[in-house]
């Protein structure tokens, strides 16, 4: 695993972040995968190298934070924690966290999907971007986490106008001079929210970035590069089409209509003969598309169980070990 200076920070972190999306949550894993698993998946990540994980407030109703503090309870200081706060859960999803342990085996012996659910059930999220939420957001963040301080506290997809009127820097900037957040950045949804952000002294900026999603590659990492800012890549596999078998794809879950089925076809069709022609693992091709822009301090990769993590970084180690 190669390390980075993580911006205009004394951070350094390894090339390839953690993000903890996927950890936790009532739809999770089959029979045994319940949270000591996540936890030996998380610490799977850091014997393969990767200390730093990116999580949110919001993830699986908090547990995603919780299975970080169980995990590194009693090392926190060999890890570098990155979570985000700004959304704020219905409280029929605050219900379900409270209740999860029970809710957890009825979903499995059901079967139950999550896109399944009637959308009464989910209940809508909202946001809120004030100072006295996001300091009393911090506060839940820290106990889940079991920890008293957050190496990147992060907005979580602010609206640019959000951004742009600054009223949440004066509350990031108490949370750092207090020493509950080491430094601040932004997680954004588009270029210009992006472009919005970097008009402020953040230390990181995290946006989508990869192969089939290369925009950020000229319109933010080279700003944020000149600035000073880590740029934490997201979705650097696609959400699993730089990953998984194009015959096994459901392309329900990626393409809302036939022509942007054709284009993704169109696209996935380029990268993967440019990998072949280097003859590089289609997965190790597209990391390294990523680790390799200047100015790109981390590039997260996904996993809900070891077997995953596993295959996609034994692919990209050994691929360079060749």
């Amino acid at each position: 695993m190669k390390f980075k200076v993580f911006g205009n920070t004394e951070l350094r972190v390894s090339e390839l972040g953690f993000g903890c999306a996927r950890i936790g949550g009532i739809f999770a894993g089959g029979p045994g995968q319940a949270g000591g698993s996540f936890v030996d998946l998380i610490h799977a990540a850091y014997d393969n190298g990767i200390n730093f994980f990116d999580t949110a407030d919001m993830y699986s109703q908090g547990e995603s934070e919780s299975l970080l503090g169980k995990a590194f309870r009693g090392r926190r200081e060999r890890v570098v924690i990155a979570s985000k706060v700004g959304y704020v859960l219905p409280g029929r999803r605050r219900l379900i966290a409270r209740i999860k342990p029970l809710v957890r085996p009825i979903v499995r012996t059901l079967k139950i999907k999550r896109d399944k659910l009637p959308s009464g059930m989910r209940g809508t999220v909202t946001q809120d971007f004030s100072p006295v939420y996001l300091e009393r957001a911090v506060e839940g963040s820290l106990r889940r986490l079991r920890t008293d301080y957050i190496d990147v506290l992060q907005l979580h997809s602010p609206p640019a106008d959000v951004i742009r009127q600054g009223s949440w820097q004066a509350a990031l900037d108490r949370l750092k001079s207090s020493g509950k957040v080491r430094y601040y950045g932004i997680a954004v949804d588009s270029i210009e929210a992006g472009q919005a952000a970097l008009a402020f002294p953040i230390a990181s900026l995290q946006f989508v970035l990869n192969l089939l999603e290369p925009g950020a590659a000229d319109a933010l990492v080279p700003l944020a590069r000149e600035r000073g800012v880590a740029y934490i890549a997201r979705e650097c596999l696609a959400n699993g089409l730089l990953v998984k078998d194009a015959a096994t794809l459901d392309w329900s879950k990626y393409c809302a209509t036939p022509a942007e089925r054709e284009r993704r076809v169109r696209q996935l069709d380029e990268v993967r003969a440019r990998a072949a022609a280097q003859r590089r693992a289609l997965p190790a091709f597209a990391l390294d598309y990523v680790t390799s822009l200047s100015g790109v301090s981390v590039a997260l990769v996904g996993a809900s169980n070891e077997a995953q993590l596993t295959h996609v970084l034994a692919q990209v180690f050994d691929t360079r070990a060749a």
